[in-house]
């Protein structure tokens, strides 16, 4: 029974697409939709070569760059199935993945099931991915101790849980009925990296009465950043990456505000929530920033 199509917004990752395209070819997926966000490498090339082995996939090409959220859209407005998976176009997920999360959106009348997020380190661990998935990721009691607001630089959610839990939003890598997309979509005026753009949308989607879940037994994962970034500068990546993240997230903050409050039982406004934030990133990021410039300055003795 085919009733999934899988939407990925893409952008200069050619290198990456045969790694990560293969993986959405599950069971219930009838069309995996690649939307180019105008890239001026050879993604449409690269795509015809994966479009002989797997049929099922669709490729639109956006007429000039508008960020992965017009693209998003732009691919929703493809489909022709019931349920939508929100894929990247810089992470695989592992099989059977999309059969879970149907599995549990049906069994919990949920609305949106969303996968565990995690991250490679290096491309050795391509080698061993179940034993990569079990250090990787957390042991919790509930969701509810990993998704505090106040501590909001911290929620990821590459937690393990028993079984799937309700949440107020997940990442982006989720299942999705259909037509949630007809009243709400993806924010346009998340800049740059678009960060914080998926919060965005399913904390609307949960504003608007849907259920969001969370199943740990499906999971997405992204590839190294040395293969993804290959020779941009890691230093100016991580610079221009934190200034989008900081400004979205005080935009998510305060567009949000009411239901946040409402959600969590607090009074804290968007400011005072995006100075926790702001306080906990910077104490983070710039001990890594110093470890960039010190191997940077090691390398050149």
């Amino acid at each position: 029974m085919k009733c999934v199509s899988v939407v990925i917004p893409s952008y200069n990752r050619a290198h990456l697409l045969p790694y990560t395209i293969p993986s959405y070819v599950q069971e219930l997926v009838g069309e995996i939709i690649i939307v180019d966000d105008y890239s001026t490498d050879n993604t449409s090339e690269v795509v015809k070569q994966l479009q002989k082995d797997y049929p099922l996939i669709q490729y639109f090409r956006m007429p000039h760059n508008s960020k992965q959220t017009a693209a998003k859209n732009e691919g929703i407005k493809h489909v022709k199935y019931s349920y939508i998976y929100l894929g990247d176009d810089d992470s695989f997920i592992t099989p059977n993945t999309i059969q879970e999360l149907y599995n549990t959106l049906t069994t919990y009348d949920a609305d949106v099931v969303g996968a565990k997020a995690l991250y490679m380190h290096n491309q050795q661990e391509f080698n061993h991915i179940d034993e990569f998935i079990q250090q990787n990721s957390r042991q919790v009691k509930s969701a509810r101790e990993v998704l505090d607001i106040n501590k909001l630089f911290y929620i990821n959610f590459d937690f393990d849980c028993t079984s799937p839990q309700k949440v107020p939003f997940c990442h982006a890598c989720a299942l999705v009925k259909r037509e949630i997309f007809d009243f709400i979509h993806f924010d346009v005026n998340y800049r740059g990296n678009a960060f914080r753009e998926e919060t965005d949308l399913f904390t609307r989607v949960s504003a608007a009465g849907y259920s969001i879940y969370y199943d740990s037994a499906a999971v997405q994962i992204n590839l190294p950043r040395n293969m993804i970034l290959r020779k941009n500068s890691i230093l100016k990546h991580k610079l221009r990456a934190s200034f989008y993240e900081f400004w979205n997230t005080y935009k998510y903050l305060r567009k949000n505000e009411k239901f946040l409050q409402k959600f969590y039982h607090t009074t804290d406004g968007y400011r005072k929530l995006w100075l926790c934030y702001m306080r906990d990133a910077i104490q983070v990021k710039a001990s890594k920033f110093f470890k960039i410039l010190w191997s940077r300055g090691e390398g050149k003795k």
